[in-house]
């Protein structure tokens, strides 16, 4: 098992080996996923140049944050007090705005031992950056197994006063397809975020339907056509499911030869059956309609998520991959 360190244009990056034939490349830009290995098979998608991988509107495999997922306009209230912040899709909020978590060079740091290795970033978020209030502490914890190919992610964050947090990754996963077309998807969850077509903004809870049911292992493109998700300016899934476990929900997403089983204590998760092209050469090639699925264990964003002063965020993610027998 080993981490190896490199530099490409101005993004630092780790590649870490272990002992079962996964493969993993970090980068500092945005605490980043830049794409995850199982011996000859490339697991996820992201931009083929570098330089596009520095663009804001590409979040392949970066954390997300102050504030993931929509928030409506760019000014909200907190303790009587008004912060306005960046709208960078129409007049709302995406993603934590234009400087969000996902545009920072982190700072980090590699250690090696006998059963792991861990890779971690760290980011001082100061007071009014990107508008946010509060000089908040992110760390983001990457930890890979050497006997097993699992990956598990810790997120914490602290701030010196009271704020809104709420992060995630966003890595798009193929499990080595060309397409979403072969993949199925299981999420263990009895009800979804209703959103408005316009702009995609919470209306609220809501039962899932049969277009949206995946409590059992269902293609993700069996329904994608469905006129439900095509209404959307989106074309297909972009959907914030409820997990109904409060601990350790089970996300499976798998072909007929690789499975990836996601534990998380998140409140729920998003997933983004990407429905256009992206405009921008993509790595490993593929079909560009539905090429990949982002799948997003973060708290929803039906409401701002209040983190008070000197009290501790944080949050799991564990990622498993397996060969199917």
């Amino acid at each position: 098992m080993k981490a190896v360190a490199f530099k490409k244009s101005d993004i630092q990056f780790v590649e870490v080996n272990n002992d079962k034939g996964l493969k993993l490349v970090f980068a500092n830009l945005g605490a980043s996923i830049y794409s995850i290995r199982l011996d000859k098979y490339v697991l996820t998608r992201n931009v083929k140049d570098v330089e596009d991988f520095k663009k804001t509107e590409m979040y392949q495999g970066k954390t997300i944050g102050r504030v993931s997922n929509r928030m409506k306009g760019k000014k909200f209230s907190l303790n009587n007090v008004i912060y306005e912040v960046e709208n960078n899709e129409g007049p709302n909020t995406l993603h934590g705005g234009l400087s969000g978590l996902s545009t920072i060079y982190f700072e980090s740091v590699t250690n090696e031992y006998k059963d792991r290795i861990e890779v971690i970033y760290h980011h001082l978020s100061k007071h009014l950056e990107g508008g946010y209030p509060g000089n908040v502490r992110v760390e983001v914890k990457y930890v890979i197994s050497k006997d097993e190919n699992d990956i598990e992610v810790f997120y914490t964050a602290t701030s010196d006063r009271d704020t809104i947090l709420s992060l995630t990754n966003h890595t798009y996963f193929t499990l080595g397809c060309k397409s979403i077309h072969g993949l199925s998807l299981r999420i263990n969850a009895d009800k979804y975020l209703e959103t408005n077509v316009e702009d995609l903004l919470p209306l609220g809870r809501n039962e899932v339907d049969e277009v949206l049911d995946f409590r059992n292992l269902k293609s993700i493109t069996k329904d994608i056509e469905n006129e439900k998700l095509q209404v959307s300016r989106l074309r297909g899934y972009d959907h914030f499911f409820y997990l109904n476990k409060k601990e350790d929900n089970e996300i499976v997403l798998e072909n007929r030869l690789i499975r990836m089983n996601i534990y998380t204590d998140f409140e729920g998760v998003q997933i983004y059956t990407s429905g256009f092209d992206s405009g921008v050469p993509l790595y490993p090639e593929c079909d560009y309609k539905y090429n990949s699925i982002a799948i997003e264990p973060s708290d929803s964003f039906e409401k701002l998520h209040l983190l008070k002063k000197d009290i501790t965020y944080m949050r799991r993610i564990k990622y498993s991959f397996t060969y199917k027998d």
